[in-house]
């Protein structure tokens, strides 16, 4: 009996500790308007997670444009893409205004907004579980990964942000030292116990 006691409590901690903390981050580009999204450019943010991005593990994503709208009624387009790699930061890139997606083939297209007014609005997009999964999946490459804007007309806004839910995930050298602390924390105690009852 006394021998599956520690094993027990070591079971309990690895069901306890497959993350440390959890929490969330919003992330800007610079500058965080992407200068107002012209027709004649297209444009990539780059994020850089750092070394310790294996342990990051995103369960949530949302992207929001604030304040966005066209500059006149006319159709319109703007192109999201998730890519797999980025130069870190904002890069503009000319297309002389020319139409369709810049992007087409690369990552995953994340979404396509048609014919947005000239009213001012927040936009708010969700990343399903299937872009999630291709997030991390970017992330635990090489720790970048980066978004690719279109717009196939001028959209003004009021900033564009990221907004990251997230977990960190322990190494399993850091899960195994845990558990082999509280299995000899708890055999002490028990030998402790013995001794005190005279065995």
């Amino acid at each position: 009996m006394r021998r599956l006691i520690p094993t027990a409590a070591a079971m309990a901690i690895l069901a306890l500790t497959p993350a440390i903390y959890a929490d969330v981050v919003v992330l800007e580009p610079n500058p965080a308007d992407l200068y107002d999204l012209a027709h004649q450019k297209y444009y990539t943010w780059g994020m850089d997670f750092g070394s310790n991005a294996g342990l990051l593990r995103f369960s949530r994503a949302v992207l929001k444009f604030d304040d966005i709208r066209n500059w006149k009624k006319e159709p319109n387009v703007l192109y999201v893409h998730l890519l797999d790699w980025v130069p870190k930061g904002v890069r503009v890139h000319t297309d002389s205004q020319g139409g369709g997606d810049n992007f087409a083939g690369q990552g995953v297209e994340l979404v396509t907004y048609h014919n947005l007014g000239t009213r001012p609005r927040d936009l708010k997009y969700v990343f399903d579980a299937f872009e999630l999964s291709k997030l991390n999946e970017f992330i635990q490459n090489d720790g970048r990964v980066g978004l690719g804007f279109d717009p196939d007309c001028h959209f003004w806004n009021d900033g564009v942000s990221l907004k990251l839910y997230y977990q960190v995930i322990p190494e399993p050298a850091c899960i195994t030292l845990l558990i082999m602390g509280a299995g000899m924390l708890l055999l002490k105690r028990l030998r402790n116990r013995g001794a005190a009852l005279g065995r």
